[in-house]
């Protein structure tokens, strides 16, 4: 079972290198970490890009890219379509976006699952390392579906289940975020919670546990409990795997206090036929490593065919 990230690092090295497709490398800390995570033997990369701006950060950082495959494209979305097509015809096993802009990527994935007809609905999960915390902990959808419906929940999750399981959590907990009122009509994510708990009970969703708790105070205090002194009385080994937001503000939210706390963030997309990395733009070379190698994992156990 992997539970932080240096268990990630240290698969990523034992099961690396992959080829990786990096979505516009045109920034210094995308470049840097592309560079560093080769040197440890992780990937071997295609650069696609611009080639004054990839060759003038390559030099910036020290990195002789005359010595791997680059593709010369000034457009963002053909940039991002050719990354994902490599991914999907099995040119490539893992995509990292770069400094592109996120949509790009996500209009190419859909795309991508369209021809290939395989009925996947595209999501991200945005996982933490929490230091006081014995696995990771994710946050979906962080990425692509605004407002899910319930159809589109049931796959948001059977996806998050699924990345799950290839970190090697067998019976994930999940968290359906919503709230609850004492009179009148339940909030329409509250009802969510509900079925997806019936389908979770009849096993619908895959190997997994739906928690009675909508709220972070019910999560950690239970229904009704109250904190008495302080933080440190909270029980942090209730977190669950997975928290499910009801829209895509909600978890985009929740994921990015990372930025705030001692935390370690990753997101992924795990698509029908691989890992796509989605660092943020503003991330530093060592979070963008982090998901690269978090990328060599997923792409290493969907090969090995773990469901």
């Amino acid at each position: 079972m992997i539970r932080s990230l240096s268990d990630i690092s240290r698969l990523a090295l034992e099961k690396g290198p992959k080829k990786l497709a990096v979505l516009a490398p045109e920034d210094e800390e995308f470049m840097l970490a592309v560079k560093r995570s080769w040197e440890k033997g992780c990937i071997e990369p295609v650069l696609i890009g611009d080639r004054d701006k990839m060759a003038r950060v390559a030099e910036t950082v020290g990195f002789d890219i005359s010595r791997f495959e680059q593709i010369v494209e000034h457009d963002r979305q053909t940039v991002s379509d050719l990354g994902i097509g490599m991914l999907f015809s099995g040119d490539v096993s893992v995509v990292s976006k770069g400094q592109i802009t996120t949509s790009y990527v996500y209009r190419s994935i859909i795309r991508a699952e369209a021809k290939a007809a395989s009925g996947m609905t595209v999501t991200v999960v945005s996982i933490w390392e929490v230091p006081e915390v014995d696995h990771l902990v994710g946050f979906t959808d962080s990425g692509v579906n605004i407002r899910p419906d319930f159809k589109t929940k049931v796959e948001i999750l059977r996806n998050a289940v699924f990345l799950c399981h290839l970190l090697g959590y067998e019976t994930p907990g999940i968290a359906v975020l919503s709230g609850r009122r004492t009179f009148g009509e339940d909030l329409p994510s509250y009802a969510d919670y509900e079925s997806l708990r019936r389908m979770a009970g009849s096993g619908c969703l895959g190997d997994c546990e739906i928690l009675e708790a909508t709220s972070i105070a019910e999560i950690f205090l239970g229904a009704g409990g109250r904190l008495k002194e302080s933080v440190n009385e909270i029980d942090l080994s209730k977190t669950p795997h997975i928290f499910l937001a009801p829209c895509l503000d909600t978890a985009n939210i929740l994921a990015k206090l990372d930025l705030a706390m001692d935390i370690k963030r990753c997101s992924i997309s795990v698509t029908s036929r691989g890992a796509v990395c989605i660092p943020a733009r503003s991330d530093l070379s060592s979070a963008i490593e982090d998901q690269i190698e978090m990328g060599v994992v997923v792409a290493d156990r969907i090969q090995e065919g773990v469901r």
